[in-house]
């Protein structure tokens, strides 16, 4: 899960199978198959981001469109995010995004595979795609396909690894490499508030062009809507970034503490 792209250089149209599985992770199931829905708007501000050839730093504000769901077969999830230059280079607006679909062994299968810390285990793919809305050049496409494991860890209220097999198409078909996703959500409360540690990161292999990368987005979040009754709707908090040899450029290093406004529905 890779949040912003540099600018580089193939031409900027989304292609046609980026679109459908883009279209097919964030498109509702019919309501028979629906067993579970989240939707999430996301406001972030950071003013210290890295950039390539770049000697300042880099103020951005970035909104996110979220969704997930589950349904009778296992579940999908899309993220968008749209980052607005402010200060430290040109002006200049870039789209991220990611979809992933996971089929459930065990919903597929009507078997309880559960055993242990293990609660289920799934087949992934998914496509990671950016432009550069001021250039007419384009600016990643990856494709991803592996496996994820489903942990049952007290406290969770999930925590899922993927292990993918990753695929960069654009901006130059340069190979594959592998990549590891954990993600998780943790509530918890204190003195009566509601609160949650939640996130992901990125474990990435480096392929014939880009070094090895780390990348970590955790949130800590507090529901403040629930202190005047109206919960699980409004959250403010944080979001730190760290991401090591950014974009597989050796040497590139984020360490971004964001803040964060959210409005779920």
């Amino acid at each position: 899960m890779l949040p912003k792209v540099p600018n580089t250089g193939f031409p900027s149209q989304l292609n046609s199978a980026s679109l459908t599985l883009l279209l097919t992770a964030s498109m509702p199931c019919p309501a028979d198959f629906m067993q579970w829905s989240n939707s999430e708007i996301q406001y972030l501000h950071g003013g210290n981001y890295q950039e390539p050839l770049n000697p300042n730093e880099v103020s951005q504000s970035i909104i996110t469109v979220t969704h997930a769901h589950g349904w009778a077969y296992g579940r999908n999830f899309f993220f968008m995010d749209t980052l607005f230059t402010e200060s430290g280079q040109a002006a200049q607006t870039n789209l991220y995004g990611e979809a992933y679909s996971t089929l459930s062994l065990g919903k597929i299968t009507g078997l309880d595979l559960s055993y242990g810390i293990f609660k289920d285990f799934g087949v992934t793919g998914g496509v990671n795609l950016g432009e550069n809305m001021n250039s007419s050049r384009s600016g990643f496409r990856a494709w991803l396909y592996g496996i994820t494991v489903d942990f049952d860890l007290p406290g969770f209220a999930y925590f899922n690894v993927d292990f993918l097999r990753q695929r960069v198409t654009e901006t130059a078909d340069i190979g594959t490499s592998w990549q590891i996703t954990p993600a998780w959500k943790l509530p918890f409360e204190i003195a009566g508030t509601k609160w949650s540690f939640e996130g992901f990161a990125d474990f990435i292999g480096h392929n014939h062009t880009a070094a090895r990368q780390a990348l970590a987005q955790p949130q800590l979040r507090l529901d403040i809507g629930d202190l005047w009754g109206n919960s699980n709707h409004l959250y403010i908090g944080i979001e730190y970034q760290y991401w090591h040899n950014k974009y597989g450029i050796r040497g590139l290093q984020d360490s971004v503490p964001q803040a964060l406004v959210l409005w779920k529905f």
